[in-house]
């Protein structure tokens, strides 16, 4: 026979045997609650019990037939057992207790600092958004008012401005000849940061952008998406980080690498290959690798 095919009972058994499971002191610790509410507080009448413990064979730990001093000793005993007994039952309970406010309370505290940093993210995107509708305004400003200062000059010196075919073939003034009735103005739908995960969204985003629109920056890319023009736009080793250099599209605000490769090379072609940095020639090479000899800036 294997260990694993004997079962437990006999063992069981045996343990009950040892410990006296026949005995008055075991019949008292299994039946006292039933006695005491039984009695409902009158003295327990010792010599009946213990003439009824004789007639059924319960013995005391000598295994004799208890007398009522045995009897009366025994009860004391098992009342003191099952005391501690309760006490360090009510004491487990009272540390499982503890130990599930605990869990309970550092629960709370992890939500309530998810919570925290969501809101401080949301609330660090909401100015950098803010902020950089100023500079675009600011911006939008100041071409603005350097495309309407020569306008305004010709006016204080009562000159008319030139006038186009349209001018001379409508008889209207250079601004009216703009409008067209019925015109819809085409609405451009901007890129937003995409989702950041895990460690990266600990990681805070750089600095806003200031100053105007590169040369081939795609229309419905935002400035928040270029790194500042002070940007250090180098790696921990000192080598060209060319996913942050200092005015061209962070690889952070795309969701797609290849559509940011895309992006970066529309801005480099503009430049003349003589006139761009050495960080900008080094860049069109790792995205022509990236994206094929058919994006060669």
């Amino acid at each position: 026979m294997s260990a694993a095919s004997i079962g437990i009972e006999g063992a069981l058994e045996a343990l009950d045997g040892a410990a006296g499971v026949a005995s008055v002191r075991a019949w008292m610790e299994r039946h006292r609650e039933a006695l005491l509410a039984h009695q409902d507080g009158r003295r327990i009448n010792w010599r009946a019990l213990c003439d009824w413990f004789a007639s059924v064979g319960l013995l005391n730990g000598k295994g004799q037939t208890p007398t009522i001093r045995c009897a009366q000793l025994t009860w004391y005993r098992v009342g003191k057992w099952l005391e501690r007994r309760n006490e360090r039952a009510a004491e487990r309970a009272a540390e499982t207790l503890r130990l599930e406010a605990e869990r309970e309370s550092e629960k709370a505290a992890i939500q309530a600092e998810i919570r925290q940093r969501r809101e401080a993210e949301a609330a660090e995107k909401a100015a950098l958004r803010d902020k950089m509708e100023q500079v675009g305004r600011d911006v939008a400003r100041r071409v603005q008012a350097q495309t309407e200062a020569p306008t305004i000059a010709r006016v204080a010196r009562n000159e008319q401005p030139p006038s186009t075919d349209v001018d001379r073939q409508e008889n209207v003034p250079q601004h009216e000849a703009r409008v067209r009735i019925g015109e819809v103005a085409r609405v451009v739908r901007m890129r937003t940061q995409a989702p950041r995960y895990g460690r990266d969204r600990d990681i805070p985003l750089p600095p806003p952008y200031v100053g105007p629109r590169p040369a081939g920056m795609p229309e419905d890319l935002p400035l928040e998406a270029l790194m500042p023009l002070d940007a250090p736009g180098l790696d921990d080793k000192g080598m060209y980080d060319v996913k942050q250099l200092p005015g061209m599209p962070r690889r952070s605000f795309y969701d797609n690498e290849r559509e940011w490769a895309m992006d970066c090379m529309a801005m480099i072609k503009p430049i003349p290959p003589l006139e761009r940095p050495r960080a900008l020639k080094a860049m069109a090479t790792f995205l022509t690798m990236k994206l094929g000899p058919s994006y060669r800036g």
